[in-house]
């Protein structure tokens, strides 16, 4: 017959440290795209434009009738291939984004080509018009793939996120962290408001902002941010008016991601079921901790000091944590944009934390 094995609250309340003694606690870092190929890429791609605008600016050019169809070669056949060896095989994207590398090459060599200089490009052009639509059905075939995955995914979990990257994975590949985190700020920032609170049955939502005076903090910084953006504005423009215009558009991708991340944190709470936790900050940090894993808890009344394997998620909630977790194993934690990390202690903010350890006590796993 199963016995329960209590957990060891004794710390509960107190301000005594738990002690850090096993070496596995580590914190890790990890991008999810390599920079290396891409980097390359840029440097080949630019010899070569390089290389082809200094032949075409030669005084002798048009007296060598071999030369024009050179450039046109390199721009059209050996420029995708480069993207092709550096991007495509190195990231495994789809080698329909080769239309992309051909649609650039034939863009610069009508930019530096005499017109009507080289009929290769006429049919060339023509090519990348067909391609164009292919590319355009091909999309719409995988965005359905996307969007019944998406269904599907639905039907197990109320976690938008989770099933937005499950059902990118087998689309996008390494691409679905960068993609479908854009897709979530648009999807937050604009459509929040309506947005239902992402707790399925059997857990039990306990919130993160109502307390803390996160929504008022948000709101603030954003008004301060949007007297920035407009000063801003108007002194880079006063110089550089392309420059304050990229600079505004930046700014506005900024509001909208404090929007957006405004939003989740208030559909998005920490969860608690029969074997699981789940912290959630926001759409930037998600962990779900087995239960069996939970080692200890204790109440918090100041931000603890910075240490390996210590994360304060509730710095992206504007308010000091009041809850600390340790886990008996180190725990992966993901983050925006694919950013990886591996934790044994969590600092975390409930509006509740009285009833949460209190769930956490009484119904804690049996083994």
């Amino acid at each position: 017959m199963a016995r329960k094995v209590p957990l060891p609250w004794s710390s509960l309340g107190s301000g005594a440290p738990f002690p850090l003694t096993d070496s596995r606690m580590t914190s890790s870092h990890r991008l999810p795209v390599r920079p290396g190929p891409l980097l390359l890429f840029g440097l080949l791609a630019a010899g070569i434009v390089a290389t082809e605008y200094a032949v075409v600016h030669r005084a002798d050019f048009s007296q060598h009738p071999a030369l024009p169809p050179a450039v046109a070669f390199d721009l059209l056949v050996v420029l995708p291939a480069v993207f092709y060896l550096c991007l495509v095989r190195q990231y495994r994207l789809p080698l329909t984004t080769l239309v992309a590398a051909l649609s650039g090459g034939l863009a610069l060599s009508y930019w530096l080509l005499p017109a009507g200089g080289v009929p290769l490009l006429e049919w060339a052009g023509r090519l990348v018009g067909v391609g164009e639509v292919a590319v355009a059905g091909y999309t719409a075939v995988r965005l359905r793939r996307v969007v019944r995955g998406y269904q599907l995914a639905r039907t197990k979990s109320a976690d938008f996120i989770e099933n937005l990257f499950a059902a990118g994975q087998p689309v996008l590949g390494r691409l679905t962290e960068a993609v479908m985190t854009e897709v979530a700020v648009a999807r937050y920032a604009l459509l929040g408001a309506w947005v239902p609170l992402e707790a399925g049955s059997g857990e039990q939502p306990f919130s993160t902002h109502r307390t803390s005076g996160f929504g008022a903090l948000l709101a603030a910084f954003a008004g301060l941010s949007v007297v920035e953006l407009a000063a801003g504005h108007l002194v880079i423009g006063h110089w550089f008016p392309r420059a304050a215009w990229v600079a505004t558009a930046l700014s506005v991708y900024s509001l909208l991601w404090l929007l957006a991340h405004g939003q989740a944190v208030r559909r998005r709470p920490v969860l608690l079921t029969a074997t699981t936790l789940v912290v959630r900050a926001g759409f930037v940090w998600r962990v779900a901790v087995p239960r069996a894993q939970l080692l200890s808890v204790k109440k918090l009344t100041d931000v603890p000091t910075p240490a390996p394997g210590l994360l304060n998620a509730a710095r992206l909630l504007l308010t000091p944590p009041n809850l600390l977790l340790t886990f008996s194993e180190p725990q992966p934690v993901r983050g925006l944009y694919g950013l990886h990390r591996t934790v044994r202690r969590l600092a975390i903010y409930v509006d509740e934390p009285a009833e949460l350890l209190q769930q956490l006590a009484d119904n804690h796993p049996t083994h």
